[in-house]
């Protein structure tokens, strides 16, 4: 009961001052708008036990299935005056406890403001606008995201971000909170990060760039992307990222890589990257190369689709009034480095898979809801006389816009 009425608690602090302003505001689209959307996830025969020797070879192995409310999101779009805007959004995950990993997570807080035509500066904590694509909810189109993202551009970042598009061309530029050299695990079902037993032993850490509030990086970045509109279906673009590393950052190196030195501060990232879309059908291709104190690291991916649409047309409108989308993604990540027990050392590729099955409920409202089956093939490459971790995942999802 603590815990409901803490969220309503931070929800009305966060949405008091709009709602202020969307009382004084005149006539004309709303001040204030609230949304939000859920997702409820059946995860099946998730690989949840093993056993394995020193060298790391598996000898048993437990498969097990589960319910789980995965995510709440929340979030209001405020418009003020001149122009300007202000977001917020808030992550909701009931699987975790109150302390840290704390179930509340704040996605986003950032205010746009008008720069001139066709600019603006963003302000705050969101999404980075000027690296890669970024790897929204619907820009991925599969559900989790790939290795590629988890490395290179999932992380929210902190500071401020010019935004500028002038006929074909757009740019962006940020200044902002440096970003840490980390982990994340391939294969994770929702809850597993709060196990570190048997299931830890079932997925895969990589080295990834990090954001994590409780432990944000002293140092400043700077990161960059110039696209460019080719076609009215096609947009490509090329980024760079640059920061440097802190005496933490250098400790977590020492002790997961060998041929570190200890004390090169370098973290220079680069990229360039490709979208295609052109109702129903969608594409995007990817590749990221980076140093992290002269560790260099590199990743590709591309996605393929047909998009949930009633625009479909052809095979996708005569197997269904309300068109399915149909995903395929594979990507690759390499690190050069020798290989060790320690799967942070390891060369890394994703098959994903993705059904999109939209629904129509009318009862409950015109928002999207969806179902979408997925499945991931991971596969490492351990140094030899280690074995292959089992850590597929395969999950039908629901999601529920409210």
């Amino acid at each position: 009961m603590k815990t409901h009425w803490l969220i309503c608690a931070l929800m009305l602090l966060c949405l008091l001052p709009t709602l202020v302003m969307a009382a004084e505001a005149p006539a004309g689209p709303p001040a204030v708008e609230v949304h939000g959307w859920m997702l409820t996830r059946f995860y099946s025969d998730i690989t949840v036990d093993d056993t394995r020797d020193s060298s790391g070879v598996i000898t048993n192995e437990e498969d097990d299935s589960r319910l789980r409310w995965e995510r709440v999101s929340l979030s209001g779009l405020a418009r003020l005056a001149n122009g300007k805007q202000a977001y917020g959004e808030i992550y909701i995950h009931p699987w975790l406890p109150n302390s840290d990993p704390s179930f509340l997570y704040l996605e986003s807080l950032y205010l746009d403001v008008p720069a001139g035509p066709g600019a603006k500066f963003r302000i705050g904590k969101g999404r980075s606008v000027a690296f890669g694509i970024v790897p929204a909810y619907g820009a991925r189109k599969t559900s989790n995201y790939g290795p590629l993202e988890e490395a290179f551009t999932q992380d929210r970042v902190l500071g401020v971000q010019y935004l500028q598009t002038r006929g074909r061309d757009s740019l962006a530029f940020g200044v902002l909170n440096g970003q840490r050299p980390g982990t994340r695990a391939i294969g994770m079902a929702a809850d597993m990060q709060l196990d570190h037993g048997s299931l830890a032993r079932t997925t895969v850490a990589h080295l990834t760039d990090r954001d994590a509030p409780q432990d944000r990086s002293g140092t400043l970045g700077f990161s960059a992307r110039y696209g460019r509109q080719l076609s009215a279906a096609t947009n490509a673009g090329i980024s760079v990222r640059a920061s440097s590393m802190e005496g933490t950052d250098r400790a977590f190196l020492k002790k997961r890589f060998a041929t570190y030195n200890g004390t090169n501060e370098t973290m220079r990232r680069y990229g360039v990257d490709a979208t295609y879309s052109r109702m129903p059908y969608y594409g995007t291709a990817q590749y990221y190369a980076g140093d992290t104190g002269g560790i260099r690291s590199s990743g590709w991916e591309v996605l393929l689709g047909v998009e949930p649409s009633a625009k479909c047309t052809g095979i996708w409108r005569e197997l269904s009034p309300a068109c399915k989308g149909l995903f395929v993604r594979y990507g690759k990540l390499k690190i050069d480095v020798p290989k060790t027990l320690d799967s942070i050392t390891w060369d890394t590729d994703q098959l994903a898979l993705s059904y999109v099955y939209p629904l129509r409920v009318k009862r409950y409202g015109a928002l999207p809801k969806w179902l979408q089956i997925e499945y991931e093939r991971n596969h490492e490459h351990p140094p030899a006389g280690a074995s292959q971790i089992p850590n597929n995942v395969f999950f039908v999802e629901l999601f529920s816009a409210f």
